[in-house]
């Protein structure tokens, strides 16, 4: 599998190791005496994290790059394969915004195994968000949502790390984009979309874009210094979302078209560049176009 330059948090063979552990034959071997002794993939790996001082999410890793796949992976594995699981696991993705369409993102890239996300947003859940924001029910209202976000985390996936940032896009620090692989947009302002783009640009980290607005979604993939966003966007400063609204299903199905672009991308998978999806779901049309 071919690693793109961006993909800079980790490593990918064996350089990921426990000091202790030689190689990855070695590793297989003490995970296979460790599935005997347990009878468990499960309990094998979290004792392999335990007696070596790694987090699961590594531990995790190291098992599925040898074709050993915990449960929770097994119907991911004929679409990503061993490799692919693996690299998930090593990689950290930001998404900003974990509203309509962040938190359909997040659920998803958890399920994924996605090993680090960081979750960014100041809001807290409020009546208006029921209609279509995954994490907002009756008794999240007046919870933040990255406080949602974390404990549906925990729920789903023990193995992923969720960085909580409970404070506007433009207030992080720089260190937030410290290993970042990719980072999903996820925002509902389009001064903000144009200020994550000038931190990916920044940092040299690719963003998967996504905007909603009543029947109507777009998605696209802004490589660093491309200035996608402000082609698309130019001067305006709010979104069509404004007067369309937000049902439930255009970000669910947007969110979904965003997460495929991303799991793609950190694959290693086909570059797409300056194209925009646009999607029509009232008159069932679909468009790529290229800017």
């Amino acid at each position: 599998m071919t690693v793109k330059p961006w993909l800079h948090s980790h490593q990918s063979r064996e350089d990921d190791l426990p000091k202790i552990i030689k190689n990855e034959e070695h590793l297989s071997q003490i995970l296979e005496q460790l599935i005997e002794t347990t009878g468990e993939v499960e309990i094998a790996i979290e004792t392999l994290a335990v007696d070596h001082g790694i987090p699961k999410r590594v531990a995790e890793a190291l098992a599925c790059g040898l074709n050993i796949f915990p449960k929770r992976y097994k119907a991911n594995a004929g679409t990503l394969g061993s490799k692919g699981q693996k690299r998930l696991l090593q990689s950290k993705v930001l998404v900003a915004g974990l509203g309509g369409l962040g938190g359909h993102v997040v659920e998803q890239l958890v399920r994924c195994g996605v090993g680090e996300l960081v979750g960014v947003d100041a809001d807290n859940f409020d009546e208006t968000n029921l209609n279509r924001q995954l994490y907002s029910d009756i008794n999240s209202i007046g919870l933040s949502k990255t406080e949602a976000a974390r404990n549906r985390v925990a729920k789903i996936n023990d193995a992923v790390e969720f960085y909580p940032f409970t404070r506007k896009l433009e207030d992080l620090e720089g260190n937030t984009y410290d290993g970042v692989d990719l980072i999903f947009d996820c925002l509902d302002t389009i001064p903000s979309r144009l200020h994550l783009q000038e931190m990916g640009e920044r940092y040299s980290i690719p963003l998967v874009h996504g905007a909603i607005g009543g029947w109507f979604g777009q998605v696209a993939v802004v490589w660093p210094g491309s200035k996608l966003l402000s082609n698309i966007y130019g001067t305006k400063r709010e979104g069509i979302e404004k007067t369309l609204g937000n049902p439930p299903f255009t970000p669910a199905l947007i969110a979904t078209l965003m997460v495929s672009e991303g799991i793609k991308l950190l694959l290693g998978k086909k570059k797409r560049e300056n194209t925009v999806f646009f999607a029509d779901l009232l008159s069932n049309q679909w468009q790529n176009i290229t800017l």
